[in-house]
């Protein structure tokens, strides 16, 4: 019946190698909430956010992956449409505006 594929679950890291001290922007709230008398229990939950590689969460070839993204189908699909419309004789030079079209729009005025 299927179902028995065995995938393997990504490792979790121990909690305890969070540390709010690894992150400065989280050190600053931690000051800004001990000069009002607060404390927030649940701030290590976000040290990860913090010490996260900035290159890692925003690569700089993001861009790059997203535009290419497929480009074994579009490119051929984009030279298959240019070949069909030069064969047909499609052509969308004799659109837009400067070409006769604004004569008619001036004699409704």
């Amino acid at each position: 019946m299927g179902g028995h594929h065995h995938v393997k679950l990504p490792n979790v890291p121990d909690p305890s190698i969070y540390k709010v001290e690894d992150a400065k922007d989280l050190l600053k709230v931690q000051e800004r909430l001990a000069k009002k008398g607060l404390k927030d229990p649940w701030m290590r939950n976000y040290v990860w956010r913090c010490t996260i590689d900035k290159a890692d969460k925003h690569p700089n070839w993001v861009l790059l992956k997203f535009f290419t993204y497929g480009w074994k189908y579009w490119v051929p699909l984009v030279g298959l449409t240019i070949g069909i419309e030069h064969f047909l004789g499609i052509d969308y030079h004799a659109h837009g505006h400067g070409h006769g079209h604004d004569d008619k729009h001036e004699a409704h005025h």
